[in-house]
């Protein structure tokens, strides 16, 4: 997009202002990246340096938090704007305007590459703009008028046009200390909208748990490996029979702990376990059934099939240290997000009297429904209608709002492929097809159906729904798995599938078939159903812990607040 080169007068840089609805005084992602570049020459350069006031003393090295966004807005924005007729840096950029589609609150009192890091990183994929105010608003101009009314001011207005609010938490305090923050919630809950919170990029510590967790893995395929070498495990006899009943036993104990346990530790230690198990039971492995009947090639395909869904299950391991790594990081930000709130946005400041006295006159008695709209935000990770609703309802709600893509993920896709080669080795012998009742192949035919519903659903969810689904997914398969063992068990002791094979392709099609039900009613809908608050309670939280929604105690470690000049957004 051809940026503006424009240099306004004081009058026209007014005008542009009052011509461009405040709506859509709003920057593209290019343009973060772009503010992150020049920030970095002008600290090279000298132009932002620490204040002589000690108010904010970062170090010019310092490519993580960086200066505060009030030293860049005094030191950068300010003057870059000055030069280009007092326009706001937004303006600048976009002389004619961008749609909103994204609200960005914060503090102010953030590093400018805090900000922009966890900005960059927690953008949702469907917006394209965003309304962030040290970068909407016209910095050397008076906008004193346009926030004398709270609801008509450009914060409410932009607001109320996007589709959903970025709350960026920081290591000082709490954003809703904050008066106009507070605010802000206060709108979004007012209107409806999805509240989710920013974190910045855990890539490091993701590499690291994954790469601890596959070395791992690899000692128990070297562990197999030495014993078959010692034959002490030769085919079908009762110590590898015992050692396979076992690592199943521990692969399912490892996966359901994985999936339900709260404690980060507990976590690990089960997706350690378990990736090493999976590991030793893939190279440890003898099979025996044939689901995969093609003719001249039943057991090299069927060898195949069980292989590759251990080393299914070994990623799932992997995929769960993922979402642990990931959920440690939401703890951290909801922890920053909690740092000095008091329970109440009755407790929150403003530098200016007159705009605390407006912005309380016009919540009135919202007070309370904005608070609960912000416990729910620091209790899921997530704040929406749905999520407040379901709350409550009396639904614990702990974590709601974090995505588990580690069961949902490998259910459906390498399953589906697995599932599709079953479906056409079925197929291929037409002659077969005589002797097959016409159910059995339905039933062969509905998972995969079910999974490629199950993908557009996903796909096409708002954010809540779908955290609703991959934790769902996520709950029905530890069930189908648990209603598994017993029967993996039987046709590893007695080496044979027998009548197993029948009765795990009617369990599969009614596994997918109650998934894509309860996806198709979702959170509302499962509600409503008989004994509905308890399957929600089950799917959508890994503990149920009551003081989930309970106030939340002020924090006594709030650490130091940077003191900082007022701004339009105090």
């Amino acid at each position: 997009m051809q940026r503006s080169t424009t240099r306004y007068t004081t009058w026209e840089a007014l005008a542009l202002h009052e011509s461009v609805p405040a709506d859509r005084w709003c920057v593209s992602r290019s343009d973060l990246k772009y503010l992150r570049q020049e920030v970095r020459k002008a600290i090279q350069s000298g132009e932002i340096r620490p204040p002589d006031d000690g108010s904010d003393a970062f170090h010019l090295s310092d490519n993580e938090f960086g200066p505060s966004i009030y030293t860049v807005n005094m030191q950068h924005i300010m003057p870059v704007t000055e030069k280009a007729g007092k326009v706001s840096w937004a303006l600048m950029r976009h002389p004619d305007g961008l749609e909103c589609d994204l609200f960005i609150s914060h503090a102010w009192q953030e590093g400018v590459f805090e900000f922009l890091s966890k900005v960059l990183h927690s953008w949702p994929v469907r917006e394209r703009h965003a309304w962030c105010c040290m970068l909407a608003n016209p910095q050397n101009l008076d906008i004193g008028a346009l926030l004398q009314s709270p609801s008509s001011s450009p914060f409410a207005l932009a607001l109320r046009a996007s589709n959903n609010v970025l709350v960026v938490p920081n290591r000082h305090c709490s954003i809703y200390t904050r008066l106009w923050c507070s605010y802000e919630a206060y709108v979004a809950h007012e209107a409806g909208k999805t509240i989710l919170i920013a974190r910045k990029s855990n890539r490091r510590r993701l590499i690291a748990a994954v790469v601890k967790t596959l070395l791992i893995g690899l000692l128990g395929v070297i562990l197999a490996l030495l014993l078959r070498l010692w034959r002490l495990t030769d085919k079908h006899t009762l110590v590898h029979h015992v050692l396979s009943i076992t690592c199943m036993f521990v692969v399912l104990a490892c996966f359901v702990a994985s999936a339900s346990l709260q404690r980060s530790d507990y976590r690990m230690v089960a997706n350690r376990i378990g990736t090493m198990a999976s590991c030793f039971l893939t190279a440890h492995w003898y099979n025996f059934h044939t689901f995969l009947g093609l003719p001249g090639f039943s057991k090299m395909w069927s060898l195949l099939e069980q292989r590759f869904l251990l080393l299914i299950m070994a990623s799932y391991f992997c995929l769960m240290e993922v979402d642990r790594i990931n959920c440690l990081s939401w703890g951290e930000e909801t922890s920053q997000l909690r740092t000095g709130f008091q329970g109440s946005i009755a407790h929150a400041t403003c530098s200016k009297p007159d705009d605390a006295v407006r912005i309380h006159t016009e919540i009135g008695t919202q007070t309370k429904d904005v608070d609960y709209a912000i416990h729910v935000l620091l209790t899921a990770g997530m704040s929406t209608p749905t999520l407040r609703d379901v709350a409550r309802a009396g639904v614990w709600i702990q974590d709601a709002g974090h995505a588990e893509i580690a069961v949902p993920g490998l259910a459906l896709v390498p399953c589906t492929f697995i599932a599709t080669l079953r479906l056409f080795a079925t197929l291929i012998p037409f002659s077969s097809l005589q002797y097959m009742a016409w159910y059995y192949i339905v039933f062969q035919c509905l998972p995969i159906l079910c999974r490629v519903f199950l993908i557009v659903v996903v796909c096409r969810s708002a954010t809540d729904e779908r955290c609703f689904i991959l934790k769902m997914i996520t709950k029905l398969c530890v069930v189908y798995l648990i209603f598994l063992f017993p029967i993996m068990v039987s046709m590893e002791w007695r080496k044979s599938q027998d009548a197993a094979g029948p009765l795990l392709t009617f369990a599969e099609a009614g596994l997918f078939l109650v998934t894509c039900g309860f996806s198709f009613r979702g959170m509302r809908g499962t509600l409503s159903l008989p004994g509905g608050r308890c399957l929600l309670q089950f799917f959508l939280t890994r503990s149920c812990d009551r003081k989930a929604l309970l106030p939340v105690d002020s924090d006594s470690d709030t650490g130091s607040s940077a003191s900082s000049p007022s701004s339009t957004h105090s």
